[in-house]
């Protein structure tokens, strides 16, 4: 009799278990991170500067070809886009992509003496967020951060800094998706506006509160750092 009640008793302890919910296992995200470079490179960049903001640019293409080192950042896709044309990503694909193409980018970052449309370059950049749905995001942005429409179409743009930043920015609409946001040779008169801005949108908060890596430098900070762009 007593082996008969612990058999029943095993049995319901097996049908109990089998009875429980059964969780799927969380699938890992295997989305691959998502930069975008945002480079000024129209009229608003003084040609004793051009130098030094290319030696920016080029510093930080060679950091982000070495992404392609490590398992995890080898298929980061990279965006870059042009405050000089604007409309459209300039160029994208992979890190080894990029040191494969390292020339033709260096062509297209070339100064030019026309408008510097950052509301359209970030235009451009909400556009492919929305399009990709990017879970990993980081932008890095070469300034001087000051913004030309593009029907300004005289090369002699005349610039008065320190400038609002265009209320229309969509910054706004995707920063609390950056993981990264760094800027580098932030005018020196523009940096206290672009503090107010970020400020404003939340960026400041999300940096104290460790959610997002943000960086703001001015010209010669940014020469000090060269090396550790990324």
């Amino acid at each position: 009799m007593k082996k008969i009640f612990f058999a029943i008793v095993i049995i319901g302890a097996f049908m109990m278990m089998d009875s429980q919910p059964r969780t799927e296992p969380v699938k890992e995200d295997t989305t691959p991170p998502t930069i975008f470079v945002l480079i000024e490179n129209g009229g608003t960049v003084a040609e004793e500067d051009q130098e030094e903001a290319l030696n920016t640019a080029y510093s930080l293409m060679q950091q982000l070809i070495s992404l392609s080192r490590r398992k995890a950042t080898r298929d980061t896709q990279i965006n870059i886009v042009l405050s000089a044309t604007p409309n459209r990503i300039s160029w994208s694909g992979t890190p080894t992509k990029l040191r494969d193409d390292a020339e033709l980018v260096k062509e297209l970052i070339a100064f030019r003496p026309t408008f510097s449309d950052l509301v359209m370059a970030f235009d451009q950049i909400e556009t492919t967020i929305n399009l990709n749905d990017p879970k990993d995001l980081s932008l890095y942005w070469i300034g001087p951060v000051i913004h030309v429409p593009f029907q300004t179409t005289s090369n002699d743009i005349q610039i008065k800094v320190p400038q609002d930043i265009p209320a229309e920015l969509a910054l706004i609409n995707f920063s609390e998706q950056l993981k990264t946001l760094k800027i580098y040779r932030v005018h020196e008169e523009q940096d206290g506006t672009l503090l107010t801005y970020m400020r404003a949108i939340g960026v400041i908060e999300r940096s104290d509160r460790h959610e997002l890596d943000f960086t703001l430098l001015g010209a010669a900070q940014t020469r000090g750092s060269l090396n550790n762009l990324l």
